[in-house]
């Protein structure tokens, strides 16, 4: 793979990230540097460098795997860029976000279209029984009376929404639907299927939580759209996850 116009805005919040983490650490090793210089004189500064040289090692592991092509050990890159992704680099961007103000969705936004390329880096395919596709419950019209969260087929059919469209796939490809109203429910039906790879539709907060939630699962996002505003009445691009389906079955 290669880094996408749509990886670089948290690419840049990681370059925001690491400035301040510079400054922060100059500041904090200036406080309490008498304490330490009566140790050594050089242990501040040592230890200051320390610092900076894991986190930016981080960085350049993050960066080359990202463009690390190398079909031999390609699972292992993938694999370690990813928990680095997930692990370190993500709540750096949230804390980042939220103390410059910088646009959350967006971050969130380019974080899962890096997370989806590392995915399909692999190039990893799986049988359609092995899918669950993964709902949210605003994908259902705010005034249907049918209980979808216990079963997608209990959907009337009445073609409103997308559930009767995304039920005909399901059926005709094999592969299991659920639709999850929060992420107690959404752990529980991964635990219940334990599908291989999962594709989720959902609003760029509650994919991102997705994904940290059960990784190290393979956890595909795509996120939703919303014509009438978040958790209401939204929709999903159903060519575009029979595209997402056809790239990772066997």
């Amino acid at each position: 793979m290669s880094i996408k116009k749509e990886h670089v805005y948290f690419i840049k919040t990681i370059a925001i990230a690491s400035i301040a983490l510079i400054v922060l650490s100059s500041i904090l090793f200036w406080l309490i540097s008498g304490g330490l210089e009566k140790l050594n004189p050089d242990l501040p500064f040592l230890i200051f460098i320390l610092i900076i040289s894991i986190f930016f090692l981080f960085i350049a592991i993050f960066i080359i795997s990202l463009i690390y092509n190398d079909n031999k050990n390609k699972l292992f890159f993938v694999n370690f860029t990813r928990y680095v992704l997930i692990k370190i680099l993500y709540p750096a961007a949230v804390l980042i976000s939220s103390i410059f103000r910088i646009d959350r969705n967006k971050m969130q936004r380019s974080f899962i279209a890096i997370n989806n390329s590392l995915l399909f880096s692999i190039g990893k395919q799986v049988p359609h029984n092995r899918i669950l596709i993964l709902l949210p419950h605003c994908l259902q019209l705010h005034n249907c009376k049918a209980k979808i969260t216990e079963d997608v087929h209990h959907c009337l059919d009445c073609g409103k929404c997308n559930i009767k469209e995304l039920n005909v796939l399901g059926d005709k490809k094999g592969i299991d639907i659920a639709v999850a109203t929060g992420g107690t429910l959404a752990r529980r039906v991964l635990e219940e299927k334990r599908p291989k790879i999962v594709i989720a539709v959902a609003c760029e907060r509650d994919l991102s939580s997705g994904i940290l939630d059960a990784f190290p699962l393979p956890v595909y996002g795509l996120i939703n759209i919303r014509p009438n505003g978040p958790c209401r009445d939204t929709r999903v691009d159903v060519a575009a996850l029979n595209v997402l389906i056809e790239k990772i079955t066997a």
